[in-house]
């Protein structure tokens, strides 16, 4: 009886179903991949600075950051190899953070969507079950009561699904942001000795 009723519900609720369902594979089609894109950072700034504070010279910080696929290191080869004054470092800086931030990223928008959207789809679906429940009662005469609350529970899976959906879409979207902004603010706060660091061991 169950196995029917559930079969029934997903019947009458899937164009709205298949929506949040095709959601719910981006959503984790997205947090799997950032997820693995953050994992890659690990290089922290203190232990690097410290790396760079002890380093011999500017070609010795280049020829160790080329190495490395890290953020942090690449911003570094790039202000270290940038010729000029402050000004002209400080705007390399800028723009090398930028893109650390512009790759880190990628897809979070598609978490922040889903999150504000499926639930409005959810009740979509359950305004359109409800609507649906009420026509079949008010064209029989064996409607009553229970015919009305098994609609409505029906039409409820709606709303329950787009907040499976959205939960953790939140939760991710929340995360990668609250990540990107503690590693924004790490890389100028290391900037900014960077640079002092640059122009020091260049002379």
């Amino acid at each position: 009886m169950d196995k029917v009723a559930w079969g029934q519900i997903v019947i009458a609720g899937w164009p709205v179903l298949s929506v949040l369902l095709i959601a719910s594979i981006v959503t984790l089609a997205v947090i799997i991949e950032r997820w693995k894109t953050f994992a890659k950072i690990t290089l922290g700034a203190d232990a690097f600075m410290n790396s760079v504070r002890t380093a011999a010279d500017t070609a010795k910080v280049i020829a160790w950051c080329e190495k490395s696929d890290q953020p942090l290191a690449e911003i570094t080869r790039v202000v270290f190899k940038t010729t000029g004054d402050r000004d002209d470092k400080e705007r390399v800086l800028q723009r090398a953070i930028q893109r650390a931030v512009q790759s880190l990223d990628k897809g979070i928008s598609v978490l922040g969507t889903v999150a504000s959207v499926a639930p409005f789809v959810g009740l979509l679906g359950t305004v359109i079950g409800i609507i649906r429940s009420f026509r079949a009662v008010s064209s029989t005469s064996s409607g009553g009561a229970s015919a009305v609350a098994l609609g409505i529970a029906e039409a409820l899976v709606g709303t329950a699904a787009g907040l499976v959906v959205a939960i953790p879409a939140l939760l991710a979207y929340n995360y990668f942001v609250n990540r990107i902004r503690r590693l924004t603010q790490e890389w100028e706060l290391a900037g900014g000795e960077l640079i002092d660091l640059s122009l020091l061991k260049g002379r």
